[in-house]
């Protein structure tokens, strides 16, 4: 059993499967991940969770790529860091998409109907306000030291 931060964030999700719904009403299914996935290949939307103690899962960012493995070893040291920053724990991927028209689609009704802190440029959720802004390098080197306790 793993334990400290990396464990919470590497246990397995007591759902294996989790519907979200877009703006337009269309439910979307999502296969449930730990948030530290890299083996995930294929096309995908995909979002970011944090779950909460009550079960509840709250969208942070939500995405679609060409390469999942590929796009989550991109979003590492930003998106990833600063999901765990909000509490996230899970990654929800809808591997379902045929096209790339479809993921964008699909991104966008998911993007339209949940307020997803990480999708907001320059947020203050992510950058602690306008006065925050000026903070985000000792951020960076926060995390680029935390990182280094996963991977290192």
């Amino acid at each position: 059993m793993s334990t400290g931060i990396f464990g919470l964030l590497a246990a397995p999700s007591h759902d294996q499967f989790h519907r979200w719904q877009g703006r337009s009403g269309q439910w979307w299914i999502t296969t449930v991940f730990p948030l530290f996935s890299s083996h995930i290949t294929g096309a995908s939307v995909y979002v970011m969770v944090r779950r909460d103690d009550t079960g509840r899962a709250h969208p942070l960012y939500i995405g679609q790529t060409s390469d999942t493995a590929r796009r989550m070893e991109e979003h590492l040291h930003d998106k990833v860091l600063q999901a765990i920053r909000l509490g996230g724990n899970e990654l929800h991927v809808h591997l379902l998409a045929k096209t790339e028209a479809e993921r964008f689609a699909i991104e966008t009704d998911l993007r339209n109907g949940h307020n997803a802190p990480l999708n907001r440029q320059n947020s203050a959720a992510v950058f602690g306000g306008l006065f925050g802004l000026g903070a985000n390098y000792q951020n960076q080197q926060h995390q680029k030291s935390l990182l280094g306790q996963f991977v290192g």
